[in-house]
């Protein structure tokens, strides 16, 4: 049950409330002074206080402003054998008090402004407890909504590996051809003249290049999808990030051969305190997006460049496809907006990228003009640790 807590110096009076609320069904508390009133409001939560405002030594003004200090949520009556306004608006003013009951009080009167102070203070009670579940179900819901995204981001890598996978079997194809042929004309070379070890040595040399071939080409690929752990923290190099990723792109012989790719990374580039595996999907978002858009176009030009600026890394992807319409600028980094063919992509890309990037304390910006490319401009604080 709620508590009421009676505080009045005198006596008689707190009998006469005793007697007055005796059947009512809320717990009750008496006490005779402000100290004693605070000594039972450190013990047990009090729902409405009922104080007189002429006391000794603590008054009714200083209780009721320490009670609103420490105990807001206790809602705060006021009994006054003075009826003057200016009096009056003194206790309201000091401890916000919710009503205030005039000495000698209509005892039906007092019974139910005592019963609307505990009304208003279940209704406050029920406020906060669904705020604190609103509060609750949104951070599951935040919760759910990350996993769903990282699960996604997992689905749409795999994904590109997949559809990068007939020219990662091509691009294999030639240095094992390569490594073949160096075999078996380093064994016609030592069947036929054993003593000429500069012409084996040259063949050793050509199936040593073909090993390395393939070794980049694994680890472009290893590079690319490796399970990292999604939250670990380190001091990133981005200059060493596009590398690896245009490294990897260039598995595509469309995206190798078709386009023009103009790389600018600034040398002096400070590093970033996070995630490889982020700052890659982050990437890989952008120049995914860059090629679709250009599929159709002549002229294909991808231009990543990076820079210091503001305290912190600027990454500029840019082609030069078909644009994106001014309708469509403020809606593009909606997880339900897309402006893709169907099956083409799933629309959480650059909701995704942009999510990411709130989460470094960074920004991303994006200028586009339909039919003449698009310019997306991601800035992420450089490192401030002193390590």
């Amino acid at each position: 049950m709620p508590t009421v807590l009676f505080v009045d110096d005198e006596r008689v009076t707190l009998n006469v409330l005793k007697r007055l609320l005796a059947d009512e069904t809320y717990d009750m508390v008496f006490t005779d002074s402000g100290e004693k009133a605070l000594e039972v409001l450190a013990k047990r939560p009090v729902a409405v206080i009922v104080t007189d405002l002429e006391m000794p030594e603590m008054d009714g003004f200083a209780l009721l402003a320490t009670i609103r200090e420490k105990y807001p949520d206790t809602i705060r009556l006021a009994l006054s054998a003075h009826d003057d306004g200016d009096y009056l608006i003194g206790a309201i003013n000091t401890g916000q008090v919710y009503r205030y009951i005039i000495k000698p009080w209509n005892n039906q009167a007092l019974k139910v402004t005592v019963n609307q102070a505990l009304a208003l203070f279940g209704v406050q009670q029920e406020n906060r407890d669904l705020l604190a579940r609103l509060g609750e179900n949104n951070r599951v819901l935040e919760a759910r909504v990350a996993k769903r995204t990282r699960q996604l981001l997992a689905v749409e890598k795999q994904a590109e590996v997949g559809k990068h996978a007939a020219y990662i079997v091509h691009n294999l194809n030639g240095p094992l051809q390569a490594l073949r042929s160096g075999l078996e004309l380093a064994g016609i070379q030592l069947a036929d003249s054993p003593q000429n070890m500069a012409g084996v040595k040259k063949h050793l040399k050509a199936i040593r290049n073909g090993l390395d071939d393939i070794e980049q080409i694994v680890a472009d690929i290893l590079g690319h999808v490796r399970d990292e752990r999604f939250f670990q923290t380190v001091r990133v190099d981005i200059n060493e990030v596009v590398r690896r990723e245009l490294s990897f792109f260039n598995l595509n012989p469309v995206f190798k051969r078709e386009m023009e790719k103009v790389v600018d990374l600034a040398p002096d580039l400070p590093p970033i305190l996070g995630n490889a595996l982020q700052i890659k999907q982050i990437l890989d978002n952008l120049i995914v997006n860059a090629i679709d858009a250009m599929e159709t176009v002549d002229e294909k030009t991808l231009r990543i460049a990076t820079r210091v600026e503001d305290g912190g890394t600027v990454i500029t992807v840019a082609d030069s496809g078909t644009g994106i319409a001014e309708s469509d600028l403020s809606h593009i980094f909606r997880p339900d907006f897309t402006t893709k063919p169907v099956g083409k992509g799933t629309g959480l890309g650059l909701a995704s990228v942009k999510s990411m990037v709130d989460a470094y304390g960074g920004r991303i910006e994006v200028t586009s003009l339909a039919g003449q490319g698009t310019v997306f401009k991601v800035w992420i604080p450089a490192v401030t640790d002193p390590a």
